[in-house]
């Protein structure tokens, strides 16, 4: 059954860890708070919940559990989100109701391709990539690890796989697979040493092919499509987070041999970008786990030439950027191969400079040259004028000081440059976020409070009485949300319901009232408190009722007694 599926992945499956791949969280008392990630917000006012495994946003309103967060992030139905939270979880779902089977997605046939690649690296075929792997001083446990594999020079090795286990040729198109030729379909990497990218979460979305013989570009990756944007992910990401959020950074390199390397090398909070044009996309996962990138580039002055615009990108995103010099001539591959690799890099890690003055020291030259000097100060006043006043105050003086300068004559051309930037800022919301909603989550607290116990509470939902409870809530979507958890048989049962049809307002209202019961004691007593301030509250509308009667004369002898009892009540507790 699709309930228990539910339920199975819950118990499994941490909220706070899945929402914190996606949102930086800091603990706050017993629960976690951190920025929404559904609207945009300098004060933290989201809210995760350990004990109760639900998260509500004060600002937008969002809430709900671990498959509604999946679901309104990504962008997903509910049987997508389940398959990606049961492939986390491990576990195997049943068969989709009435008789329907479960569809094959594109990760599951990106999967069978990983599975083929490292079956072909470890079999006859794969003694080339083993030998160049030993080359390179990566041991079998390290392909193991990391999931290396192999493509073969064959044209079609991968596809006949994919085709003997009934992979329709759209399927392995739109998984970036196989190319389309005269003679039919042939597979994309072919004479490569395979490394699988995996998003954020693990979930399988391109490979990376390293050529080691013959002619043809160094490496290829799969292309940009259905599943996978290179600008949005970097590599081994999902196995840096946890260090990144421990250790306070995370470490950033160019290639995937640099990053396997720094990873067997200790520092497992280094991840690899897809391309040196760093994104905005980029900079937002990085922020969900740390504060701080150090960003170790090949030493040669081209490549970080080349990447500084991105650095500057990371920086604006509010990321503390630190830039990793290491010897000449030397990337972090080559580095933590030699003997004393690992001390060098710890302490190159250590002394890296800030993005601001790295810029600086790299125009260090064209700063001392009368022809090039209004070129390198106008390029860094560029930078500078990209990012807030508070990130650059720190180093003011000393940029001051390479252009020339003093401190108040740089921040005036600062501030004429931001004004100058100003005019052509757009008031457009970010790309993404969405506005709070304005009417949708301004649902009574304590009315939403009922439904959070009686969501939470086995014994309350068997025990209340359905009569007495609906007729205690106004709002009629939360008399509906009320009915059918008083009616279920199971709350998983109804939860299942509520997410096979795209109903989010309910667990969105659960998730609010219990933030509301937050300090109330236990379940009971909680229970004991919301009723009675409903009943009052079901009172004071019944008093104003009657009331506008008796003004317009309408009123009749049972009114009138009905009128002094409830006002007698309101007298008795005048507070709601």
């Amino acid at each position: 059954m699709q309930s228990d599926d539910v339920r199975r992945i819950k118990e499994r499956l941490d909220i706070v860890e899945v929402i914190g791949d996606h949102v930086r969280l800091k603990k706050a008392g017993a629960n976690f708070i951190g920025l929404c990630p559904f609207h945009e917000e300098k004060t933290p006012s989201f809210s995760v919940s350990p004990s109760r495994q639900t998260f509500h946003c004060f600002g937008c309103g969002q809430g709900g559990d671990i498959f509604t967060f999946v679901m309104e992030k990504e962008g997903l139905g509910f049987r997508e989100a389940l398959e990606i939270l049961a492939s986390r979880a491990g576990v195997t779902l049943s068969a989709a109701g009435r008789g329907e089977k479960r569809g094959r997605n594109l990760t599951d046939i990106m999967e069978m391709a990983c599975s083929h690649y490292r079956d072909l690296l470890r079999g006859p075929e794969g003694e080339a990539a083993r030998a160049y792997l030993a080359r390179r001083n990566l041991p079998p446990e390290t392909w193991e690890r990391f999931e290396l594999g192999w493509a073969p020079s064959s044209w079609d090795s991968l596809w006949n796989s994919l085709f003997r286990q009934g992979v329709q040729p759209k399927e392995a198109l739109d998984a970036g697979l196989v190319l389309e030729g005269k003679g039919g379909l042939y597979d994309r990497f072919r004479g490569r040493v395979i490394f699988p990218v995996r998003d954020i979460a693990g979930r399988l979305l391109a490979f990376g092919g390293r050529l080691i013989d013959g002619e043809g570009a160094k490496y290829i990756n799969s292309p940009e499509g259905v599943l996978y944007s290179k600008r949005k992910n970097l590599y081994l990401l999902h196995r840096a987070k946890e260090a990144a959020r421990a250790s306070g950074r995370l470490i950033l390199v160019e290639g995937y041999m640099d990053a396997i390397r720094l990873h067997l090398g200790g520092f497992e909070e280094t991840a690899a970008s897809l391309g040196t044009a760093l994104t905005e996309d980029q900079a937002a996962l990085i922020r969900r786990l740390t504060d701080r990138c150090c960003i170790c580039y090949d030493s040669d002055l081209a490549g970080q030439e080349a990447a500084m615009r991105g650095m500057y990108v990371l920086q604006k995103a509010g990321l503390d950027v630190r830039v990793v010099e290491l010897p000449s001539g030397k990337d972090p591959d080559d580095l933590l191969s030699l003997p004393e690799g690992k001390d060098l890099f710890g302490k190159a890690l250590e002394s890296a400079r800030p993005l601001i003055l790295h810029h600086v020291y790299l125009r260090g030259e064209m700063l001392r040259s009368p022809e090039k000097r209004r070129k390198a100060t106008d390029e860094i006043l560029s930078g500078l004028g990209s990012l807030s006043p508070v990130d650059v105050a720190p180093y003011l003086a000393r940029v001051a000081s390479a252009m020339g300068i003093f401190p108040h004559e740089l921040s005036s051309l600062l501030e004429d440059y931001r004004k100058r930037g100003a005019g052509r800022e757009t008031t457009a919301p970010a790309k993404g976020k969405r506005a709070p909603a304005e009417k949708e989550h301004e649902t009574d607290e304590v009315e939403a409070a009922l439904c959070a116990l009686l969501w939470k509470d086995d014994h309350i939902r068997r025990t209340a009485d359905e009569i007495k409870v609906l007729s205690l809530l106004e709002d009629e979507r939360l008399q509906t949300v009320a009915a059918a958890l008083l009616s279920a048989p199971s709350r998983d049962e109804v939860e299942a319901r509520w997410h096979s049809l795209g109903e989010t307002f309910p667990l969105r209202a659960i998730a609010r009232g219990g933030d509301w019961c937050e300090g109330l004691g236990e379940n009971q007593a909680a229970w004991d408190v919301v009723l009675g301030i409903l009943a009052k509250k079901k009172a004071r509308r019944e008093y104003e009722r009657i009331r506008e009667k008796l003004s317009r004369g309408e009123a009749d002898r049972e009114d009138l007694l009905r009128f002094r009892e409830v006002a007698m009540l309101l007298k008795s507790n005048p507070r709601e």
